[in-house]
């Protein structure tokens, strides 16, 4: 590749190239510039704040609030590179505490879109409008507007359609938006918020709304009730907020969220001590729900390590990390303590109640209604092994499904079909994957393929070892042969004769409703039901009908990725495919007859890469001949 100049030269970049530069930072998508305008709301003292946009803000932004407004110097000022009114200084910079400080946001938002900011303070009499295309000013003049300041972003990336293609499709570009409003409206009590697209109004939260009834608002009353509060002060740090019951789960951590000084951030130590807090509590990978407001001294986190001032970092990662940990433990502590408290005084009032009748024999007291969610997925818990060896210990139930036709053996194999083989396992012709062993006669087998510690396969070749996972093979093959059935058949959903409902937070009601076909092809038949909320009528009877609220969430979470959503995969996950495939496989330990190791090396055959089991172990190693040759000091064969 060629330029037209020689890149040794240094010089100063024009104005409009270093304005879409930093543009290109700040402004990576409509939700940037959502972010940048609401924060500069809330750091105008805002209580009211209204976000309104069009074509998921591809073709306008608008963001109205009632702050205390600019003058016509600072609204001019305001556009300007590197102008900012919130630090003077560079010790400044480390004790910040508003919400935006860099002062590139409006200069790089206007470089790439018609912007267009209005703004009045209590005191003046007129309003000042400034208008900006692409960076260039255009018109400042007089106009009328109520107290606070409106910013209107149209026709975003109009001079940069290079970076317009890398948008993607709506529904994930609204859903982006909404998620920037509802952080905030969860940081920010006592500032109102209201989020609008094409004039329909998604999201509404008063100003008075407390954390919970927030939360409520968000994602539903029941979603709410399943919060508990929490609040705690240490090593100068204040947390307070809500953490969810021990059933409230999700797959991903998209419900974690987290505020520092009022500013949402992510930060994987705080990720880290919620999920140290829920250890032993919560089922391994699954995450807990949560809102945490961190009070600190601003001193003591940097918030300038990400040009969006989204990441931060703690001067005490340790200290954090453990009080948040140690906080989380103690508000689940108190609730199991309240559960054994309360099962004492039922116990109690019981036995007072069997003598006061005279009963012999009380009857069993109802048990205490628990949080649920746990048990559910106990099943996916591989059970350990044995470590008693028996002689002949109990065979595996062999469930995995025959294929509709078995191939052909190979040519030197015996026509007669081998007899008690694996079930799906009959003999048949594979490629020539391992030469000698793997491909040896049937009538062979039983004399050639050895088992290991009853755990693994040993079948020599000519001039190597391969040495096979009884477990992970078995394991491949009952998983293959359900994802080929699961290909086969359709997801024919079956009617329930009462509906399940389920409420959608406002960045999922869109994507849910432009999917509504993509999950019936998955056998969920879903219909609106007012409102934010959904029921599900039909459910495929391949799902757990008890955990169909966490997988639409999860399917709505994986949807909001855009193009990386893959339909196969998130099948095999939903349907627990791999646990069901490893329930229905050989253990280590097991001892197999030779009709069994038989059945499982003629499955091993029509395997195609990658030689793995479903959750990624090796199924196969192998030792060369030439290796062991090297191991015992051999130069050669005859060495």
């Amino acid at each position: 590749m060629t330029t037209s100049h020689d890149i040794r030269d240094v010089h100063v970049l024009p104005e409009h190239v270093a304005n879409k530069i930093a543009a290109g930072e700040v402004v990576e998508r409509p939700a940037s510039v959502v972010k940048e305008l609401v924060e500069n709301a809330l750091d105008a003292g805002a209580t009211r704040i209204s976000v309104r946009v069009v074509a998921a803000g591809r073709r306008l932004i608008e963001v109205l609030d009632n702050g205390h407004g600019m003058s016509e110097q600072n609204a001019l000022l305001a556009v300007e590179r590197h102008a900012t009114s919130k630090v003077r200084d560079a010790d400044d910079i480390d004790a910040v505490q508003t919400m935006g400080f860099r002062g590139e946001a409006l200069a790089s938002i206007a470089a790439v879109s018609h912007f267009v900011l209005t703004t009045r303070r209590a005191t003046d009499e007129a309003a000042t409008r400034v208008h900006i295309d692409g960076g260039s000013l255009r018109e400042v003049n007089q106009t009328g507007a109520p107290q606070g300041t409106r910013v209107t972003v149209s026709r975003l990336y109009f001079n940069t359609p290079v970076r317009a293609k890398f948008l993607k499709g709506i529904t994930t570009e609204l859903s982006h938006c909404i998620d920037i409003v509802q952080r905030h409206a969860l940081a920010r009590e006592g500032v109102g918020f209201q989020f609008f697209h094409n004039e329909k109004l998604l999201l509404d939260v008063p100003e008075r709304a407390s954390l919970r009834e927030r939360v409520a608002l968000i994602w539903g009353l029941s979603f709410s009730k399943d919060m508990l509060e929490i609040e705690g002060e240490r090593d100068g740090l204040r947390i307070r907020g809500l953490i969810g019951a021990p059933g409230l789960t999700r797959a991903q951590r998209s419900h974690q969220f987290f505020f520092i000084n009022g500013r949402p951030v992510v930060n994987r130590t705080l990720q880290f001590g919620v999920q140290d807090g829920y250890r032993e509590t919560i089922m391994i990978g699954r995450h807990a729900v949560c809102m945490l407001l961190i009070e600190t001294d601003p001193r003591s986190v940097d918030v300038n390590v990400h040009p969006t001032k989204r990441e931060v970092r703690f001067r005490d990662e340790r200290l954090v990390h453990d009080v948040i940990r140690d906080l989380v433990r103690a508000r689940l502590s108190a609730i199991e303590e309240s559960r054994i408290i309360t099962a004492r005084n039922a116990a109690h009032t019981h036995e007072v109640y069997r003598h006061r009748i005279g009963a012999d024999e009380p009857e069993a007291p109802e048990p205490l209604e628990d949080y649920g969610g746990i048990d559910e997925y106990i099943d996916d818990i591989p059970e350990p092994a044995s470590s008693e060896r028996h002689p002949e210990p109990p065979r595996p139930a062999w469930s995995a499904p025959a294929p509709a036709e078995a191939p052909a053996p190979p040519p030197q194999a015996s026509a007669a079909p081998s007899q008690g083989a694996l079930p799906g396992f009959e003999s048949g012709e594979g490629a020539d994957l391992f030469p000698g062993a793997v491909y040896q006669p049937v009538e062979h087998f039983d004399q050639d393929a050895f088992q290991l510690f009853d755990t693994y396969l040993l079948v020599p070749g000519e001039d190597r070892l391969l040495i096979i996972d009884q477990h992970a093979l078995h394991e491949r093959l009952n998983y293959d042969n359900l994802t080929a059935e699961l290909r086969d058949n359709q997801y024919a959903a079956q009617e329930l004769a009462v509906p399940i409902v389920l409420e959608a937070a406002p960045s999922q009601v869109s994507l849910l409703e432009q999917n509504l076909g993509l999950f019936r092809q998955l056998g969920l038949e879903i219909e609106p039901f007012g409102g934010n909320s959904f029921q599900v009528t039909a459910v495929c009877h391949l799902y757990d009908e008890g955990l169909v609220r966490d997988l639409v969430y999860k399917l709505l979470d994986d949807l909001a990725q855009g193009d990386l959503f893959d339909v196969d995969h998130f099948m095999a996950s939903a349907l627990r495919l791999a646990t069901r495939a490893c329930h229905a496989s050989v253990r280590g330990g097991d001892r197999l007859t030779p009709q069994e190791r038989r059945g499982l090396i003629e499955g091993f055959r029509r395997l195609r890469p990658p030689y793995t089991c479903p959750h990624g172990r090796p199924i196969i190693i192998e030792l060369t001949q030439a290796q062991m040759e090297k191991s015992f000091g051999r130069s050669g064969p005859l060495g």
